[in-house]
């Protein structure tokens, strides 16, 4: 079961001011980032892994917070149905640069899975700056507007 309860999370940022510029806070003890395209905010996360020379520890975790993340998009799906996949690697390609694709960047991914929610849209992925950094679960909040491209 999931410890955040992301009806309640994205009901808090439906209609939260996007920040001009990027922005770090915590809200509710969790670790929230955002620019002019959202905000995402650290669900779970796992150790650094500095001393993880044959990545066993890495992958373990990398396991566990799958999972994690599959049971906030079971609960998810429950309220909201059907997400549908975003994946910014083709506008990146096209020489794109966006809030919405620096947001993603700079959270260590490039895809997510989102329901589309009216104005804005909530999307979780699991990510990963570098492979000694720690691997997260991230809920995403965007303008609904952002994922088509």
């Amino acid at each position: 079961m999931p410890d955040v309860d992301l009806q309640a999370l994205y009901a808090e940022f439906e209609a939260k001011a996007l920040p001009g510029a990027w922005t770090e806070w915590v809200h509710g003890g969790l670790p929230v980032v955002g620019n002019a395209a959202g905000h995402a905010v650290v669900l779970a996360a796992s150790g650094e892994f500095w001393d993880d020379d044959d990545g066993s520890a890495a992958g373990a975790a990398r396991e566990r917070l799958a999972s994690v993340c599959r049971d906030y998009e079971a609960a998810a799906a429950a309220a909201w149905g059907t997400p549908h996949a975003v994946d910014i690697t083709p506008r990146l390609a096209r020489g794109e640069e966006s809030p919405f694709t620096e947001l993603l960047l700079e959270q260590g991914t490039t895809r997510g899975i989102f329901w589309d929610r009216g104005d804005r849209a909530l999307g979780l992925a699991v990510s990963q700056m570098d492979k000694e950094t720690a691997i997260q679960v991230i809920a995403f909040i965007v303008p609904t507007g952002e994922l088509t491209g």
